[in-house]
Formats: C-alpha cells, structure tokens, sequence
C-alpha cells in the first residue's frame, strides 16, 4: 500500500474515534452528571525512502494522542425529591463499588430494602467517616445541607463524603458517569467550597446542537477521505492496466 492511502487511512481511523465519542455524548445528553468527552488528535512526521532529495518531503500521518474530559458544570434542575443531590464545582461524590471507591456527579440516590442510601446502580454513597448511611423505618424529616451534613428527626447521621482533586484531567473515567483517582493526584476531602444542593440534580453537561454539528462535520470529512481514498485507488488501477497493455 501506497503513502496516500497509509495517510488516509490514519484520518480515517482518528475521524471514527472522534464519531464514537461524539456518539457517546449525545447517547448521555439526559444522563443526570454526565462530563462529555472528547477527542485529542496530533500529526507525527515519519521519514520515508521517497523523502530523500531536492523537492521530497517526510509522510505527515494523523495520530490518536489521547482523550479529554469536560468538567464545565452542567445545569442544576430542581426534582424536588429528598434523595436527589447535586454536589457544584470540582466536588464529587464518593461511592463504594466492588472495584474499590470511585467518584461521581450523579446524584439520583435512593433508599434500599435495607434502608441504605444508594446510586441507582446500588453503589453505597459515603460518609466522612468511610461508612455507609443508613435511615431506621419511618424516618421522614430528613434534611442533607450544603456542607453534606444529613439529619433526621432522631439527629445527625453523618456528612456526605464530598471530594476535589488537584487535576481532574487524571481521573480514570469508569463507565459513564464513575471516575477512579491514580496514584498522586491529590485529593481533598470536605473541601471549604462544597455545596450540595437537597432536592436537585446536575444535568448533562453536553450541548446537544455543537455534538450534531460536530457529528455532521465529522461523517462529511469522513466521506471526503473514503472519497480520496477510492480515487487513489482508481488512479492505481488505470496505471497497472496501462502498463499491462504496453507491455
């Protein structure tokens, strides 16, 4: 295969990876604290036997250098429900989950059958102390503030366990709407600035009109190099059959 088409086909693949994020976005536009993704694509230079002399030049190819998250706050919608919460900021919620604790920005919780307060994957949210909350039967009075403090109307039973990290960027994200922290990026927990917000949740930080016009963008460019690539593929042909008939 030829350099014109080891360039395209790199655009290619680079173009695909940006359309299964894009795609992905929009897939989690209502998905209570989604953080849309996106894409980060650089060329590298490779030199090449057809590059040496007067008037050649090194093989520029498309190169997938990695992936970004958006952490823009999305908006804050009142449901109204006691169990709803919205965390603003960098602050997180944490999670207990068979891998371990993780962190998130959703916050439809909800009560199981054992009173535990969950995420509606049944994930344990998590208190200061490292434990799970748990409400006795019949407790109704219950109040979360915006420090995380949650009380009842038998009194205090913990405070949420909110945290910041000092680089966003590292969080591994898990799934859609999990993040898992690396080894030395520094957490803060209880932070000076939290603020949960009872009875609320953080939408989808995804504008749904840029990721359609991304996507439109994205397929046109798409069929543009598929385009190059099948005439390239032509001029090949033609040339093998001319030589063919010459010799």
């Amino acid at each position: 295969m030829d350099n014109t088409k080891y360039i395209a086909l790199s655009r290619q693949m680079a173009l695909w990876k940006q359309m299964d994020i894009v795609s992905n976005n929009m897939a989690n536009m209502n998905t209570s604290g989604y953080k849309q993704d996106g894409a980060i694509f650089t060329s590298y230079l490779t030199q090449t036997p057809q590059a040496q002399g007067f008037g050649k030049v090194p093989v520029y190819f498309t190169m997938d250098y990695g992936q970004y998250h958006d952490f823009s706050e999305g908006a804050i919608v009142e449901t109204g429900n006691v169990f709803d919460l919205a965390v603003r900021g960098d602050n997180f919620f944490a999670v207990e989950t068979p891998q371990g604790e993780m962190y998130t920005k959703k916050g439809n919780f909800t009560l199981n059958a054992d009173g535990q307060l969950v995420t509606s994957e049944g994930y344990a949210v998590m208190s200061e102390n490292n434990e799970p909350f748990f409400f006795a039967p019949g407790e109704r009075d219950i109040t979360i503030s915006e420090s995380g403090d949650v009380l009842t109307e038998n009194g205090p039973i913990g405070r949420i366990k909110a945290v910041k990290f000092a680089d966003n960027q590292k969080l591994e994200k898990i799934g859609d709407t999990l993040f898992a922290n690396i080894d030395g990026n520094d957490m803060i927990v209880g932070a000076p600035d939290v603020q949960i917000v009872q009875g609320a949740l953080e939408k989808s930080n995804v504008d749904s009109i840029s990721e359609m016009t991304r996507m439109i963008k994205l397929q046109r460019s798409y069929e543009i190099v598929q385009s190059m690539i099948d005439e390239e593929h032509e001029r090949l042909s033609n040339t093998i059959t001319a030589y063919s008939q010459l010799a």
